[in-house]
């Protein structure tokens, strides 16, 4: 499958042009492949206090502020997106749209195109943020984030583990398949990493990890997964499909209430059942009996 890209231009705090210092404090992103804009920028900028004791604190919060209405305004009207120059040149774009160019101390600048290696493009913004913003984190975490992939590959080795197989005798049985793809009617198909049939029941296996950065990231992919099971509700009743959700959670306490609420909402759409961290062993344990007692 042919990958998209992205591009992105950054933000900066130019203290002196004699001296050219510069520090990046925010990144606007453009989705061409999704029409879909992303305005980023760390929660707090004692980073640049500290370097600048007397920069203008409110100011670039104001702007902040108004960089981000203006992204969510302009992703609610598609003709915007209908225009060819901002797939052409982002720089003209954002002077246009959002802050015009001139010598004063807040510009975009150091534009840059990513390769959109996920569909999931809150993967990509977290990313983003971490690559340019963890600097800004006075208590920044080693641990290793838990993505989907990591999710996924958790449940693979719990189910060799419990049925003492290398997914062997599962992979043979018609009750279980890899790569499962359904067509729900106009719309476009959707695959899903592992499905199992119960007694009743054919489960899509979709892992889901909130261990984000940011709160703003947590409710946004929430809302994302709960748009699309609530489009799925009357085709999966039809076809008796339940949605297993495997999910993983933040790891900074701060985001803990931001994941609560994603839960809250994903727990809305029928034929969803979540997998928190501490229920994986048991789901496991119910695929792997449901599977050989066929």
């Amino acid at each position: 499958m042919k990958k998209g890209t992205y591009t992105y231009g950054l933000l900066q705090y130019r203290h002196s042009q004699v001296l050219g210092e510069v520090l990046n404090i925010g990144l606007l992103v453009y989705f061409p492949d999704l029409k879909v804009l992303r305005f980023i920028f760390p929660d707090k900028i004692l980073r640049l206090r500290f370097a600048y004791p007397n920069v203008p604190e409110k100011t670039i919060k104001a702007y902040f502020k108004y960089f981000e209405t203006r992204v969510s305004k302009l992703n609610a009207q598609p003709e915007v997106f209908a225009d060819d120059a901002l797939s052409e040149s982002l720089e003209r774009f954002i002077d246009k749209e959002f802050l015009p160019s001139d010598s004063s101390a807040l510009q975009f600048g150091n534009y840059r195109k990513g390769l959109l290696y996920t569909p999931d493009i809150e993967v990509i913004c977290d990313q983003l943020y971490n690559l340019y913003f963890s600097v800004f984190q006075l208590h920044e975490t080693t641990a290793r984030r838990i993505d989907e992939s990591v999710l996924l590959g958790n449940y693979k080795k719990l189910l060799k583990q419990f049925s003492n197989d290398e997914l062997g005798v599962l992979g043979n049985k018609n009750s279980f398949h890899l790569d499962y793809e359904i067509a729900p009617p106009e719309k476009s198909k959707l695959r899903f990493d592992i499905a199992w049939n119960s007694s009743s029941n054919l489960h899509l296996v979709k892992p889901i990890s909130f261990d984000l950065q940011k709160s703003e990231s947590i409710d946004r992919k929430a809302y994302q997964y709960y748009g699309r099971f609530i489009d799925l509700q009357d085709y999966a009743g039809k076809s008796d499909y339940i949605f297993d959700v495997i999910l993983a959670k933040p790891k900074h306490k701060p985001l803990f209430k931001a994941y609560d609420n994603a839960i809250r909402l994903l727990q809305q759409p029928k034929f969803v059942q979540l997998i928190e961290p501490d229920k994986l062993e048991d789901y496991t344990h119910q695929t792997v009996e449901a599977l050989l007692s066929t």
